[in-house]
């Protein structure tokens, strides 16, 4: 048997990665080839290109590469046309992967097209899902709610009671689209970590200071804009409630630099009495913090996960935002409120992101017992709907089964 696989980046590589490894542990005998990094092509993919090959950010950059992208995408459509695989598997990267994937089904229909990763079309380009139902036989998601929105074809609304819900539209085509929730991969990952018994002393973290993490991303960028205000509410915090202690997480070396001198702009000195920056220890920050303030992106997702109250800060700038608030339609930026369909952790974006609004929500869920394991509640909730199995697992299932019919 011959499964073709398209990854265009490293996120995809990884995800790919598990996929290959519990196919082949099904499949012994398969020629798992095609486009990947060195994540899936140690798990045994043969490669015929490489990821960096399609890894592009920028509409200049992709402008700029376009001659290299069409040399890689009619080499795919040639190897298709020669080797006749039993099946092709995208995985995300859809500006590449949909377009390819409408030349593999109208030149070979017989050819079964799995998708894993689903495109966003939830968030943004919601036209998307007429091509997917068009072209897909097989679509694996990571979110339940994935699974309405593409059988009942509807958008998000938002309502005036903070929530929001899938509205349903009905199609005028058929498909034989079939849609699976295969889990989410984080979740293997959060059930795989085991604490350090030993962080506080290591750290030399008082045992007796209540914590606090601070999570300011791993862009530099992101650090600029939101790390100030972290600090400024972390000081204000720290004036209010005299038993806090704050941890600040640096996600990778090349932080570390920007991250003092953002700390001695704010007036905090190293060694400090109420302050450590860690290194490449966001688990164990979060497990032993009581909530955490945390820029928006996985990080904040992974802490929700973790079931610690978040406060989710994010600002870019005026016109990025603008754009953003065109193209995505949803109210929320936290997966946690997606998943959940309303508002269970704070988010603070663009002009809300102030110390003045952070600090007395920060307060109430340290003083408030009630309010704290109301949200933790919810948190709880969002874990179990995505817990379903280990997802390169349970996508390899699928794709077994999807097979031998």
């Amino acid at each position: 048997m011959k499964i073709l696989f398209v990854a265009g980046e490293p996120s995809g590589d990884e995800h790919g990665s598990h996929l290959v490894k519990a196919l082949l542990k099904r499949l012994p005998d398969l020629d798992a080839y095609g486009i990947g990094g060195p994540l899936m092509e140690k798990e045994g993919l043969r490669l015929i290109h490489n990821i960096t090959e399609l890894s592009v950010i920028g509409l200049i950059e992709v402008a700029k590469s376009y001659p290299r992208l069409k040399r890689v995408f009619n080499d795919i459509l040639k190897h298709v046309d020669d080797d006749r695989p039993d099946a092709v598997v995208f995985i995300d990267y859809p500006g590449f992967n949909l377009r390819l994937a409408k030349k593999i089904k109208k030149a070979h229909p017989e050819i079964p097209v799995i998708y894993f990763v689903s495109p966003q079309l939830w968030a943004w380009g919601h036209r998307r899902i007429h091509t997917v139902r068009k072209v897909v036989n097989l679509m694996l998601v990571f979110f339940p709610f994935e699974v309405d929105v593409y059988n009942r074809g509807g958008k998000w609304v938002g309502h005036d009671n903070d929530t929001m819900s899938i509205a349903t539209h009905k199609f005028h085509t058929k498909s034989d689209l079939l849609v699976k929730h295969v889990g989410h991969p984080l979740i293997s990952k959060l059930e795989s970590f085991v604490p350090d018994d030993t962080f506080l002393v290591k750290h030399n973290i008082p045992g007796n200071k209540r914590l606090i993490a601070l999570l300011p991303g791993s862009r530099e960028n992101e650090i600029k804009k939101i790390l100030p205000v972290l600090l400024d509410s972390a000081l204000k915090l720290k004036n209010e409630v005299p038993d806090l202690f704050f941890v600040l997480s640096c996600a990778r070396p090349g932080l570390k630099e920007l991250i003092l001198d953002e700390l001695n702009q704010s007036g905090i000195k190293l060694p400090s009495d109420y302050l450590r920056v860690v290194d490449n220890s966001m688990y164990d920050i979060v497990h032993n913090s009581e909530i955490a303030l945390v820029t928006s992106g996985t990080a904040a997702f992974e802490a929700a996960l973790s079931l610690k109250p978040v406060l989710v800060l994010y600002r870019m700038n005026f016109i990025s935002f603008a754009v953003a608030r065109a193209l995505f339609k949803i109210p929320f930026i936290n997966l946690a409120n997606i998943i959940a369909g309303k508002r269970i952790v704070p988010e603070f974006i663009q002009h809300q992101m102030t110390s003045e609004r952070i600090v007395p929500v920060a307060k109430k869920y340290l003083s408030d017992k009630n309010y704290y394991d109301k949200t933790v509640q919810e948190l709880k909730k969002v874990h179990e709907d995505l817990c379903h199995g280990d997802a390169g697992e349970n996508a390899a299932e699928e794709i077994c089964k999807y097979l031998k019919r």
